[in-house]
């Protein structure tokens, strides 16, 4: 069952609260810290609702340095395949050809994913560079 608002939601109105009620009314000294929470509180949000998931990192992992994911958290099998690709790289497996046009694509996915959830305007402005 799903229950409203979700997590995303109130980290918005969380923020929004914070940018419109509380920040406006701090000595100019706090109001800084209030926009950081803010900030964070936006990252926050967008990394709840990103499109890219774990699952989604560790499969291209997995396609580039096979090991399979051990169990347990994701955020530790994650760490533990990064790991596997930084040896890989070391190792020279990725130096020329379809394996390194592959790693590049997955690269460049995860800065692209990373972007989308700390700063979306840098993610724009490269996208409409890109063009």
């Amino acid at each position: 069952m799903k229950v409203e608002p979700s997590a995303a939601d109130l980290l918005d109105i969380a923020r929004a609260t914070l940018l419109a009620d509380v920040a406006p009314s701090l000595p100019e000294d706090k109001r800084y810290a209030a926009l950081m929470a803010a900030n964070a509180l936006a990252i926050a949000g967008r990394e709840l609702a990103a499109p890219e998931s774990t699952a989604a990192e560790l499969a291209r992992l997995e396609d580039l340095v096979p090991g399979g994911a051990p169990p347990g958290e994701a955020s530790t099998a994650l760490r533990e395949a990064n790991a596997r690709l930084a040896r890989a790289v070391r190792e020279g497996r990725f130096d020329g050809g379809e394996s390194r046009a592959r790693l590049l694509a997955h690269l460049r996915q995860c800065v692209r994913s990373r972007l989308a959830v700390s700063n979306p305007r840098a993610l724009a402005r490269l996208e409409r560079n890109a063009t």
